[in-house]
C-alpha cells in the first residue's frame, strides 16, 4: 500500500468510524448519564423513605393495616403499568441484552417512562430488588431515543443502545470500567474494536456528566461501599479461599436453579393465577418481612455494610441468607420492576459473612473478615452471571478493594470450576431465553441475499466480525473486486464487494431493510 493509499484509508476510517462513534455514542452517553443520575438519586431517596416508614410502623403497630392497604395499592399501580408496558417486567437486563443482540426491540419512550415509575414503586414498597438493572434499561432506552432523534441509520442503533446500557450501569455504580466490560463480557460475549469504542465513548461521557450533575447534591460518592483497607490472608491460610470459592459456586448454582425453576413453575400456573395476584402476594409478603426482619428488605446496600461491620451473628446471617434468597425469588417471579445486581451482591456478602465467621473460629485474623466478605461478593456474582472480569473490576471500583487479585482469582477460579462441572448456565442468558420463549411464535423463513457494498456505506472499511449483523444472519461468502489486503493484514469489506447472506427470519422485509442500511 502506498503512502497516499494509507492516508486515504486512515481518513476514511476517521470519517466513517471514529467520528460517528464519538458523535452518536458520546451524545447518547451524555443523555443516559443525565437520566440515570437523576433516576438513581430518586431511587436512593425512596429506598431511604421506605426503611424509615417500616421503622415507624413497627413503633406504631396500630397503623399496620394502613401499611398493607398502601402496599396493595402500590401492587395495583404496578399491575396497571405492566398491562400498559409488559416489557418492563423484571430486571431489565435480559431485555436490554436481547435488544443489543438484535433479538428484541424497545418502544423506547414508553419503556423509559414505565421503567422509572415501576422501579420507584418497587423501591418505595421495599421489595428485594435494586436500581442497577433498571439503570441499564433506562440508559439503553435513552440511547435508542437519542439515536432516533439524530436519525442514525439502523446499522448504528445497536451500537448506540449497547453504549447506553453500558453507561447506565457505569453511572449506577459510579464504575466506568465495569460498564465497558459489561458490554463486552455480558452484553455481547465478544470483543470487537467497534463495541469497545462504542461502550467506551458512551461510558466516558456519561460518567463525566453524572459527576458534574452530582455536584448539585454534594458530589458523587467515590465508592458504593466504603470498606476501608483490606488485610491479606497469610500464605498458610489461602486454602480458605478455595473453600470460599467452593461455597460461593454451590450457592450461585442453587440460586440460579431456584430462580429459573421457580420461573418455569410460574409460567405453568400463569393461566390459572391472575398476574395481579402474584404482584399482590409479593408486595404483602414484603410488608410482613419488613416488619419482622427489616434488613432483608430493599436491594441490600445497607445489609452489605452491616455484614462488613460484623453486626450479625452466624445464626442471623443464615436466617438472612434464607429469607433474602426467598424474597428475591418471590419478588422477581412476581414480575415487579427491579434489578438483581445489588441483591446478588448481598447474597454473596451473606455467604462471605458466614464463611468469615467460620474462618475466624478456625484461626483467621478478624482483620481479614472484610476481605472474605468482599471476595465472596465478587465470586458469587461472577459465578451466577458467568462474567468473572466484570465481577472483579466491579468489586474494585465499588469497594476500593486493595488486596490484589490473587484472593479473588483463587475464589473465582474454584467457583467457575464448580459451575462448569455442574453445567451452570449464565443467569441472564437463561432469563433472555425465557423471554424469547414467551414471545408469540411465528413462522420463520430461510432467505438468501446477495448485496453490493456502496462507497461511504456503514460496512465499508469494517471487518465481518466487527459488525453487529441482524439476528440469525450468516455471511457465507464475500465476492471481492480487489483481492488485496489492508496494511494490518486483516481483510476488510470494501466498496464494490458483494456479500452473500443467509438468514432465518420471521420478518424478511425488516431484515432486508436493516441490511440495506448497512450497504448504502
Amino acid at each position: 500500500m502506498t503512502a497516499k493509499e494509507r492516508r486515504s484509508a486512515y481518513a476514511y476510517k476517521i470519517k466513517n468510524i471514529i467520528i460517528p462513534v464519538i458523535f452518536y455514542c458520546g451524545l447518547a452517553g451524555i443523555l443516559a448519564g443525565l437520566t440515570v443520575a437523576f433516576f438513581n438519586r430518586a431511587a436512593n431517596l425512596l429506598t431511604g423513605y421506605s426503611t424509615q416508614l417500616y421503622g415507624w410502623f413497627k413503633d406504631n403497630p396500630a397503623y399496620i393495616p394502613l401499611l398493607f392497604l398502601g402496599l396493595a395499592l402500590l401492587a395495583g399501580a404496578m399491575w396497571l403499568i405492566h398491562k400498559f408496558t409488559p416489557e418492563v417486567r423484571g430486571s431489565g437486563i435480559p431485555q436490554t441484552e436481547g435488544v443489543m443482540r438484535g433479538l428484541l426491540t424497545f418502544r423506547w419512550l414508553r419503556v423509559l417512562i414505565s421503567t422509572c415509575i415501576g422501579s420507584f414503586i418497587s423501591f418505595f414498597a421495599g421489595l428485594s430488588l435494586g436500581s442497577e438493572g433498571p439503570s441499564v434499561q433506562i440508559g439503553a432506552t435513552t440511547a435508542q431515543g437519542a439515536a432516533k432523534l439524530m436519525h442514525a441509520r439502523a446499522a448504528w442503533q445497536r451500537y448506540v443502545v449497547t453504549g447506553g446500557g453500558s453507561a447506565g450501569l457505569a453511572v449506577a455504580f459510579n464504575a466506568p470500567l465495569t460498564g465497558i466490560l459489561f458490554a463486552i463480557e455480558e452484553g455481547h460475549r465478544r470483543v470487537t474494536p467497534m463495541l469497545l469504542l462504542s461502550a467506551s465513548s458512551s461510558v466516558i461521557f456519561a460518567t463525566i456528566t453524572y459527576r458534574l450533575v452530582a455536584q448539585l447534591w454534594g458530589g458523587a460518592d467515590n465508592m458504593l461501599f466504603e470498606l476501608g483497607v483490606l488485610e491479606m490472608l497469610p500464605i498458610n491460610q489461602l486454602w480458605m479461599l478455595f473453600l470460599l470459592g467452593l461455597g460461593c459456586g454451590v450457592a450461585a448454582i442453587f440460586f440460579n436453579f431456584a430462580l429459573n425453576r421457580s420461573q418455569r413453575a410460574t409460567d405453568k400456573i400463569e393461566k390459572k393465577t391472575p398476574y395481579w395476584a402474584r404482584l399482590l402476594a409479593a408486595f404483602l409478603l414484603t410488608g410482613v418481612v419488613g416488619l419482622l426482619l427489616t434488613d432483608a428488605n430493599t436491594g441490600g446496600h445497607g445489609l452489605i455494610e452491616k455484614i462488613a461491620e460484623q453486626d450479625f451473628t452466624i445464626q442471623m446471617l443464615l436466617l438472612l441468607l434464607v429469607v433474602k434468597t426467598v424474597m428475591i425469588v418471590i419478588c422477581f417471579n412476581s414480575g415487579a420492576t427491579g434489578g438483581m445486581f445489588v441483591p446478588m451482591l448481598a447474597i454473596g456478602a451473606l455467604v462471605g459473612g458466614i464463611f468469615g465467621k467460620l474462618f475466624m473460629l478456625w484461626g483467621m485474623d478478624p482483620d481479614c473478615y472484610k476481605l472474605v466478605v468482599c471476595v465472596a461478593m465478587t465470586t458469587f456474582f461472577g459465578a451466577s452471571v458467568r462474567a468473572p472480569l466484570t465481577a472483579i473490576v466491579l468489586i474494585v471500583e465499588i469497594t476500593g478493594y486493595n488486596a490484589g487479585f490473587l484472593p479473588a482469582s483463587i475464589a473465582i477460579f474454584t467457583a467457575f470450576l464448580v459451575a462448569e462441572l455442574l453445567g451452570n448456565r449464565p443467569l441472564y442468558d437463561e432469563m433472555l431465553e425465557r423471554t424469547l420463549e414467551r414471545r408469540q411464535k411465528t413462522e420463520t423463513k430461510d432467505v438468501r441475499m446477495e448485496v453490493e457494498i456502496e462507497l461511504g456505506s456503514f460496512l465499508a472499511g469494517k471487518s465481518i466480525n466487527d459488525v453487529l449483523w441482524p439476528a440469525n444472519c450468516l455471511v457465507t461468502r464475500v465476492i471481492r473486486k480487489d483481492e488485496r489486503l489492508i496494511a494490518d493484514g486483516e481483510m476488510r469489506l470494501q466498496p464494490g464487494d458483494i456479500i452473500v447472506i443467509k438468514a432465518n427470519t420471521d420478518n424478511v422485509e425488516k431484515t432486508y431493510e436493516y441490511i440495506q442500511s448497512m450497504i448504502k
